[in-house]
């Protein structure tokens, strides 16, 4: 009887542990020790009233902004990098067992996980709320669940063709048997004609 976890799912939790840590540390503490330092101790009540004054409320507000602009702002990386780093988040859930595999659970985690990092910089000042980036790290979770989904199933296909000596419905070991059973039974047939002859 199972009392706890195996080792592969502790190794699992482990690595999305790792990766969720990795995640916060580019996307909230991305800038200078010092820098983090002096935002923390110059915090005040007026920072989360500045925070809500800048923040992006509105979808596609910063996205249409950085292709508007594309010529002068980052736009590439900042676009290709909030999806980039929400991609693992995709693969890795679904990767920690079935019950985390599902498209509608693995979304809804990425989404409060998003969430709470826009939050967390509202309410810190250590960075700016925009609603484009909750959308952009949903689109790359999306993305590594997707690609996920296709290389397990590519898996599962693969071992199936590997099982050459297995029975499989529809498959060339079940149309053989049919056909020998058919053979028993003609022989079987041909067998009992002989016989009346004989007694003929």
């Amino acid at each position: 009887m199972r009392t706890g976890p195996d080792g592969s799912e502790i190794l699992k939790q482990a690595v999305f542990f790792v990766y969720l840590l990795l995640a916060v540390r580019l996307l909230i503490f991305k800038y200078p020790v010092e820098v983090l330092a002096e935002t923390a101790a110059l915090w005040q009540k007026e920072t989360v009233l500045e925070g809500l004054h800048t923040a992006n409320f509105t979808l596609f507000k910063t996205i249409r902004m950085y292709i508007r602009y594309s010529d002068r702002l980052n736009s590439f990386e900042n676009l290709a990098g909030n999806v980039a780093v929400f991609v693992p988040f995709g693969m890795l859930l679904p990767w920690m067992g079935r019950k985390y595999s599902g498209f509608f659970i693995m979304l809804c985690n990425a989404f409060l996980f998003t969430a709470g990092i826009e939050l967390f910089q509202l309410l810190s000042g250590f960075g700016a709320f925009d609603v484009d980036d909750i959308l952009l790290n949903c689109a790359g979770a999306a993305l590594g669940w997707m690609a996920w989904q296709r290389a397990s199933g590519r898996f599962s296909a693969g071992g199936l063709r590997g099982r050459t000596g297995e029975k499989q419905n529809g498959g060339p070991t079940v149309f053989y048997e049919e056909k020998r059973d058919g053979y028993k039974g003609e022989e079987a047939g041909e067998n009992r004609l002989k016989e009346k002859a004989d007694r003929g």
